[in-house]
């Protein structure tokens, strides 16, 4: 395993950086474990010294935590960010790795779970609590209905042309309903799955189980 000989916390709030703080020295023993509470201080902290371990909170009092991570990994190339918070959405995760983060933990996991996973991650395996591991196979699940985004029959129709690569003229031809109509279908099809293209509106169908990937 890699040799961690620093360790940079970054949490705002007390009670959880000094949680942090004992998980960290709980798994690394041997290591000097830095507290800081916000991106100014994790700055200040980084411009004196070199850390080969920082555990990012994401909601800090002036920003975003993920907006250190490439800046810890340009004074370390090696240094492992490992993303500790409570959101367990698959856009922030996917978020954090995008930054660069090497692991993302949820901090309202078990103690016993949470070590286990910051010490897997030290060693190389899965970078992911299992919980926000679980939430991010769902956001890739086929949902067999259209309840969540609210969609009518007539604009599931709509959609369901469009991912099989029909233009608006010739599914409102096939539906019945006049370019206009079809066109507004779309259009709010468009503003309900929050996309832009009919690439997006095809994995979107896909993804609904209205099209087979086939």
């Amino acid at each position: 395993m890699q040799s961690f000989q620093s360790v940079l916390v970054i949490e705002d709030l007390p009670e959880v950086a000094e949680w942090l703080n004992a998980q960290s020295i709980a798994v690394l023993p041997q290591a000097q474990v830095t507290v800081v509470n916000a991106i100014a201080p994790a700055r200040e902290a980084l411009a004196q010294k070199v850390y080969d371990l920082a555990l990012v909170d994401l909601g800090l009092p002036d920003g975003s935590g993920a907006c250190l991570i490439p800046e810890i990994k340009k004074s370390n190339a090696n240094a492992l960010c490992v993303v500790t918070t409570i959101f367990d959405d698959a856009q922030h995760l996917l978020e954090s790795l995008k930054a660069g983060a090497d692991g993302y933990l949820l901090k309202d996991d078990p103690e016993p779970a949470f070590r286990t996973q910051l010490e897997g991650i030290l060693h190389g395996r899965p970078p992911l609590s299992a919980s926000i591991a679980k939430a991010l196979l769902q956001q890739f699940q086929p949902q067999p209905n259209n309840e969540q985004v609210g969609l009518t029959t007539r604009e599931t129709e709509m959609l369901t042309l469009t991912a099989k690569g029909y233009q608006v003229k010739q599914a409102a031809e096939l539906l019945g309903i006049s370019y206009h109509t079809a066109a507004s279908y779309l259009k709010e099809v468009y503003r309900k799955l929050q996309i832009n293209s009919r690439a997006e509106a095809t994995l979107k169908a896909m993804n609904m189980g209205l099209v087979n990937p086939e």
